[in-house]
């Protein structure tokens, strides 16, 4: 999951100058190697959408099982990503590789916010959500997910991550993602949607004025939830450079969720913010770098997001109580692992304001023997 920031590290001598111009995307891919989703292992064995069988959508069926939406969590959470493919039979973190979201390991373990990752997205928008539609993938049918909900999960769908991209310049290809996904979101019984785009999103460089790309992923959160019930939930999971990374220069990438954040934040639609303090060094409110996996940088970067990110005279704030950080749930998992006792550090220091964590990957938990869900609910106190 996740564009890391690995070639930010060099900038923790001095701070980018605020004349200097971002880098393009595809210029911070080749400049900087560490810039690779979860870890470059993890990434390199999962095989891409673009080379997997392309099945039509299909639909689960005429008797395909209905539950009620789960409504926003009231406590504390700890949400997890779960692999839709064998973790294990590639090679990545075995012997733990894929499980069924039913598996009660993950409620034992103190899991109970789910982001089902990833649908196949197609170049036309097209998603796919449905056995074989990637090499090992298996989805849970709509009766496993009543059944996982009805056991106390709330269960989202996440869009993106590091391969599943989708052509934000193309108002088609975006509506044509919302026409084929919303289907798959009734029919599978999500309780709402997890938004992990981490290619194709850039700033216009006036945070006032959206870009194509940032104009068409507003259309594809509207779409959704205008044609979803009330309720329905809302979370994003974007890299710093693409939030904090706005406090040095906006453009580019650097910022560029930030419009996003603020419009879903303000109108209440955001259910919580899951920002990735992992891949790479990661910046305070002003220019300040820290390195992943520290409790320094987790703290900046939440305390600057509770005060307010100030960018060309807009502020993006996004309070405590919406903020659940992103943090690798084992070593191999991200870079910037955090060892169970900086973890307790991190959280303590809020005193029970941040509403929760978040991890990649479930499935990463379960093969290091469950460390990092154990030690989340015990400081949640759950």
């Amino acid at each position: 999951m996740g564009l890391a920031v690995a070639g930010l590290s060099s900038l923790l001598g001095g701070a980018l100058p605020a004349t200097a111009v971002p880098p393009s995307t595809a210029e911070a891919a080749a400049s900087a190697p560490g810039w690779a989703a979860r870890s470059s292992a993890a990434e390199a064995a999962r095989p891409s959408p673009a080379l997997a069988a392309r099945p039509s959508p299909t639909a689960a069926g005429p008797a395909a099982a209905t539950c009620a939406l789960r409504p926003k969590p009231a406590g504390k959470v700890l949400q997890g990503y779960w692999e839709n493919w064998d973790g294990a039979a590639n090679g990545v973190h075995p012997p733990f590789g894929w499980t069924p979201v039913t598996d009660p390991r993950i409620r034992q373990h103190g899991y109970n916010v789910v982001n089902a990752a990833f649908p196949v997205i197609r170049s036309d928008g097209t998603a796919l959500w449905q056995d074989g539609m990637d090499n090992t993938v298996k989805v849970p049918t709509p009766a496993e997910m009543c059944e996982a909900k009805a056991a106390g999960l709330t269960v989202l769908l996440s869009i993106g991550g590091a391969t599943a991209g989708i052509d934000l310049n193309s108002t088609a290809v975006a509506d044509r993602f919302v026409d084929t996904i919303v289907p798959i979101l009734k029919t599978y019984n999500f309780d709402g949607i997890d938004i992990d785009i981490e290619t194709g999103l850039v700033g216009s460089g006036d945070i006032r004025r959206p870009s194509t790309s940032q104009a068409n992923l507003i259309r594809i959160i509207d779409g959704v939830l205008e044609r979803m019930p009330p309720g329905f939930g809302l979370t994003m999971a974007p890299e710093t450079a693409y939030v904090t990374g706005g406090s040095v220069v906006y453009g580019s990438i650097w910022g560029a969720y930030l419009p996003i954040i603020k419009k879903y934040a303000d109108n209440g639609r955001l259910w919580w913010l899951n920002m990735q303090y992992y891949n790479g060094s990661m910046y305070g409110c002003s220019g300040d770098a820290y390195a992943a996996g520290t409790v320094a940088g987790f703290t900046a970067q939440t305390d600057c997001l509770d005060r307010g990110l100030v960018v060309q005279g807009t502020t993006v704030r996004v309070p405590y109580d919406k903020q659940v950080p992103g943090l690798p749930a084992q070593p191999g998992a991200g870079g910037g692992h955090m060892q169970p006792a900086a973890v307790a550090q991190a959280w303590n220091a809020y005193g029970g304001r941040l509403k929760g964590l978040m991890t990649w990957s479930i499935n990463w938990d379960g093969s290091r023997n469950w460390t990092f869900g154990d030690n989340v609910r015990a400081l949640q106190g759950r």
